[in-house]
């Protein structure tokens, strides 16, 4: 509610006017309003382009719902060369070629993740998958094992992990 008040108080000329549209966006998005949520990223971006993060979170958003993967992997190369060092951008780059199948680029991207953010449970979800689909299977279990002991870890990944750990990814 207060993004959108704050919308409505400012021009769409205004400097801040894609940055609360991606706000709200975002919190659209956790609030599990999809559809305004890609509205308000997407009009960011139209405002803002090349806004890597705003591509970050669109993309990634579209690749956790199957949805635009084409899409969101030109996107997040795109937003990958504006910050080539960025872990959240990175994995998401990797995470879109796992999920297209691509799982040897998509390892390239999710180790540099790894190296980038070694604590991040996702990261090492991630990168565990991929290390799997590698035929690489010790070594995902060794990163699934360390999903178990960070403590950003939420509960309903350990519980996948663990699923993982038992039976690998055909247990999800």
């Amino acid at each position: 509610e207060l993004y959108s008040e704050l919308l409505l108080k400012i021009d769409n000329s205004h400097e801040l006017y894609p940055r609360v549209l991606e706000r709200r966006g975002m919190a659209y998005e956790r609030s599990d309003k999809w559809n305004l949520a890609e509205k308000d990223l997407i009009m960011s971006l139209k405002l803002l382009p090349k806004e890597p993060y705003v591509m970050n979170y669109l993309a990634y958003s579209w690749v956790e719902k199957n949805t635009n993967i084409e899409k969101a992997l030109e996107m997040l190369r795109e937003a990958n060369n504006l910050k080539k060092h960025d872990g959240y951008i990175t994995d998401s780059l990797g995470w879109a070629l796992y999920k297209l199948k691509n799982f040897s680029e998509a390892k390239k991207y999710l180790e540099k993740a790894i190296i980038l953010m070694p604590g991040d449970p996702i990261v090492n979800d991630h990168f565990a998958d991929c290390l799997w689909m590698n035929n690489y299977k010790i070594q995902a279990r060794y990163y699934w094992k360390n999903v178990l002991n960070l403590k950003d870890a939420d509960k309903e990944l350990k519980k996948k992990v663990k699923k993982k750990l038992l039976l690998g990814l055909q247990s999800i």
